[in-house]
């Protein structure tokens, strides 16, 4: 049973398809979270973590949230699915939330705790949205939190670099991971 797992964080459409997607992040950070994620999930790095899927999923009624969000993954929609150049990992769980922070919802920590998990692994998008609110998190509930800096990506380089600030502040230790 491993004790490292990665959070693969919103890997969907509307947010890695800088031609398609609703709420993209910049095409220079799309391509690093993809390559770095398909490495994760080919076990070609960190081969014995578990990985785990954390999807944004928002309800078609909260009209004023989705105007905001551009209606990005919105339940139903084919942008609210994991991007077709992420690998597909059988193993892989996968959980969603409707908030930031990946452990808004429960089953999240509840699924890491049971199987022994107490060092994390983070990639994806926003950094400094539903990133830096799980790594925040995951800090509090106890977990060691390394965050890959070249596999987090938001659509301005100011943002990520300030998240990335607030992560290791708090405690995140951040480490770019090499392919």
């Amino acid at each position: 049973m491993p004790n490292v797992a990665i959070l693969l964080i919103d890997l969907q459409t509307d947010f890695l398809d800088c031609e398609q997607g609703r709420m993209p992040v910049d095409r220079l950070g799309s391509e690093g979270v993809i390559k770095i994620a398909n490495e994760v999930l080919g076990k070609n790095i960190l081969s014995e973590a578990l990985t785990v899927f954390i999807v944004s999923k928002f309800p078609p009624s909260a009209h004023i949230a989705n105007f905001f969000r551009k209606n990005a993954a919105m339940v139903g929609t084919l942008g609210a699915n994991i991007d077709e150049r992420i690998l597909k990992a059988e193993s892989s769980a996968v959980f969603e939330k409707s908030k930031s922070s990946a452990f808004s919802n429960p089953e999240v920590a509840d699924y890491l705790k049971n199987r022994g998990v107490r060092d994390l692994y983070v990639l994806g998008v926003f950094a400094e949205g539903c990133v830096r609110a799980t790594v925040l998190d995951a800090i509090k509930l106890g977990f060691n939190v390394c965050v890959i800096e070249n596999a987090v990506a938001t659509n301005a380089p100011w943002k990520k670099q300030f998240a990335l600030w607030i992560m290791n502040r708090a405690g995140a230790l951040v480490e770019r991971i090499d392919a």
